[in-house]
């Protein structure tokens, strides 16, 4: 696996995937920590409908913040602020030159390594 590759589905399984289950745990009543109960008997009690929405309002927020991360990556090697980011020695915003684009479209990292390609 090419290294860019090794990162963005690392990105993918730890980032994207991970929030997208968690707020699908919420949804489901499944999640048991104290501090969350009171705002997961609100979404519990959505209509499914309203819940669809939610998803993805989340995914696009998620999907959003992913983007803009990635962004600043690729713009502060470009710009040599001395935040870089190498997976096995090699520079991963230079092997790409648009970190941001990745995720997206047919070849992209959402489609290929996500669980949850469309939300």
């Amino acid at each position: 696996m090419k290294n860019l590759d090794k990162f963005g589905q690392f990105v993918i399984a730890n980032l994207r995937d991970k929030a997208i289950q968690q707020h699908l745990m919420l949804q489901r009543g499944e999640l048991r920590g104290k501090t969350i109960q009171e705002l997961q008997s609100k979404v519990v009690s959505l209509p499914d409908e309203q819940k669809a929405i939610m998803r993805k309002v989340v995914a696009d927020v998620i999907d959003t913040a992913l983007h803009d991360f990635l962004f600043a990556l690729q713009d502060a090697h470009d710009r040599r602020l001395g935040i870089e980011l190498a997976v096995d020695g090699h520079n991963v915003a230079e092997q790409s030159g648009m970190l941001q684009g990745e995720p997206l479209g047919e070849e992209g990292w959402i489609k290929r390594f996500s669980g949850f390609p469309k939300v």
